[in-house]
């Protein structure tokens, strides 16, 4: 018999990236430099917001599909959303001081805690022994 896998929660996840982005950004501090630590935190906020809004639009969008509302507000929604964020790292990475090595670490905070919560869900289920 196969083992269902399971996907983890987008809360956990959240809770994971802040974890992570905090001891990637002390690593950053010690290692590196204040600016870095404090870029590092700015890209891991970018991330975590990113993915709220993602949750947010996702859940709306399923509640007005279910309601038989037309799929105009998804279509224009979420590529919206991308342009916002893409347009808001552009001005923060290009437009003023922060550091670029500190801001991309803290962007793949969210990878590591994606990572690490779907290995403590699927690790954490009992194995279950085929008929």
């Amino acid at each position: 018999m196969k083992r269902m896998r399971t996907l983890p929660a987008l809360g956990a996840i959240q809770r994971t990236n802040i974890i992570v982005a905090c001891m990637a950004s002390l690593a950053l501090l010690e290692f590196r430099s204040s600016a870095s630590a404090i870029s590092c935190l700015l890209g891991a906020s970018v991330v975590i917001a990113n993915l709220f809004l993602l949750a947010f639009l996702g859940r709306l969008l399923l509640a007005s599909a279910a309601g038989g509302a037309s799929g105009a507000l998804g279509a224009v929604a979420l590529p919206l959303k991308l342009i916002i964020i893409a347009g808001l790292v552009y001005v923060v990475l290009f437009r003023s001081g922060i550091d670029g090595v500190g801001f991309a670490i803290g962007l793949f905070t969210q990878l590591v805690a994606v990572l690490i919560e779907t290995t403590r869900c699927n690790l954490s289920q009992p194995a279950q022994v085929g008929v």
